[in-house]
């Protein structure tokens, strides 16, 4: 996220209050853009067919289309963004960025074919028409696409730009979805599916094109980054079990009491997904929160700490560093809990005033109570996990997602067969991560000195990883 870090930290060095305000508006759409912007347009077009009188059946097979392309497209990009990560940064700082837009090609198609492959599966035998099913793919390998591209997104310096594109993107779908059902009367899922498609077509294809300006030069070792599958595998588990536990437990809960089957094709249980998606809107704020802290205010600590040693400071400059991104560290985490705490009670009380004008039940409303506590420990997870990886600890961070996945489906089965309530899962899940991720993180701390000078080979060895042959041989 160097770039716009760089360009948040600008505008929040400003003293004035809009220029805070600024850089807090620009983050969160850099940081949750995508998300927010499929949450958004979901909830309201939903919302929008109930009011016009939709036949239930039509809006079902609308939010369950949308619902799977979101869920599926995060799973399948979840372990490829981790590494890509770590694999651009690692060009970006060598100087080799011809490296980067080739590995952009190469992840493209590769993520492409296995959401082709898996699409058809998934149709196979479907009663749904082709074009129906066509036009899910189209928006499924859009998401997939703009995951994608929202990571190699933050290497860009123009903001603007990216702010525009998802404006844009969202401003059609919803032009083309008020089109259909005020003008034309189309109000079936198939138009919403083309209003959809149409916006996050053009938001991709909008992304593309900035990456493709910026970085202009492709060195056409397309499939180079897969050398890091195999150099660095946590991270890609890292990145799949993180989505594996946020969405694994609806799985279970699709195959139980509460399941509806759409079209005879997708199985949800809207009981139990209506009120975790609005639990989930809770978390958005941690994620903004995590992108300004740290890119404004730990990363200068974080920096300075690992520049003195790399200059050869003296000891105690190194450790006055040391304390300071502990000391910014602990402040900035204090910070982050009690604003999302805040963030929580205000969506608890939110939630119970709204959601039942909206037809959620006090069944529901439960749910969405016990999930909503649950995302104040999940954002903290995230926030904390996500340190970890600047530490490059990924066992520590790999068996803080592995505990908090195994717990929270564990707790979905359960509850599924005992007196247990559905929510409670989340809140039990994330508890029981935070605490692990809190402690590992502060044993990580503690050993700061020895993982630093100590765990790094003195001769560095080259050693080539099969994956990397293969690609030498073929690429």
């Amino acid at each position: 996220m160097a770039g716009i870090g760089f360009q948040l930290k600008e505008l929040y060095d400003q003293s004035n209050f809009l220029g805070q305000l600024r850089a807090m508006s620009f983050s969160a759409i850099v940081a949750t853009g995508p998300m927010f912007l499929t949450i958004l347009l979901i909830t309201v077009v939903r919302e929008w067919l109930l009011v016009i009188g939709t036949p239930l059946s039509e809006v079902l097979l609308f939010m369950a289309t949308t619902q799977y392309a979101f869920i599926f497209s995060q799973l399948l990009t979840g372990g490829f963004l981790f590494l890509i990560a770590r694999y651009v940064a690692d060009q970006t700082f060598l100087e080799q960025e011809t490296k980067v837009l080739s590995s952009l090609y190469g992840l493209l198609a590769i993520t492409f074919f296995i959401g082709f492959i898996s699409t058809i599966v998934f149709y196979w035998g479907s009663p749904l028409s082709f074009a129906y099913k066509f036009l899910s793919y189209l928006f499924f390998v859009e998401l997939i696409g703009i995951w994608i591209l929202s990571m190699y997104v933050s290497a860009l310096k123009d903001y603007k730009r990216i702010i525009i594109s998802y404006g844009i993107g969202i401003a059609i779908s919803f032009i083309l979805s008020w089109l259909f059902i005020q003008v034309f009367g189309w109000a079936t899922s198939f138009a919403m599916m083309v209003s959809i498609v149409s916006g996050f077509g053009l938001v991709y294809a909008l992304l593309f094109r900035y990456v493709k300006l910026y970085f202009q030069v492709d060195d056409k070792n397309y499939f180079d980054f897969l050398r890091y599958l195999e150099r660095y595998p946590a991270l890609f588990a890292i990145g799949f079990f993180y989505y594996l536990g946020l969405y694994g437990h609806s799985f279970i809960v699709w195959q139980g009491e509460y399941q509806v089957i759409v079209a005879e094709t997708f199985s949800i249980a809207p009981f139990y997904d209506v009120p975790i998606f609005y639990a989930y809107l809770s978390v958005l704020p941690a994620l903004v929160l995590f992108m300004v802290t740290i890119e404004t205010k730990f990363y200068v600590t974080y920096k300075k700490y690992y520049s003195r040693i790399l200059n050869g400071s003296s000891l105690s400059e190194i450790e006055n560093a040391k304390r300071e991104m502990f000391r910014v560290l602990r402040l900035e985490l204090l910070f982050l809990a009690q604003i999302q705490l805040l963030v929580i009670l205000t969506a608890v009380f939110l939630g119970l005033t709204l959601l039942p004008s909206i037809g959620v039940t006090q069944g529901q409303l439960d749910i969405f109570i016990y999930a909503a506590i649950g995302s104040w420990f999940i954002g903290i997870l995230i926030n904390v996990f996500m340190l970890m990886l600047y530490f490059d600890d990924r066992s520590s961070a790999l068996k803080v997602i592995l505990l908090f996945a195994g717990v929270t489906m564990l707790v979905t089965v359960l509850s599924t067969f005992t007196w247990i309530p559905l929510g409670v899962n989340l809140f039990v899940g994330g508890a029981v991560g935070m605490v692990a991720s809190l402690i590992l993180m502060k044993s990580g701390l503690n050993e700061i000195d020895y993982s630093t000078f100590c765990t790094q080979p003195i001769v560095a060895k080259q050693q080539s990883t099969w994956i990397e042959k293969y690609v030498v041989r073929h690429d």
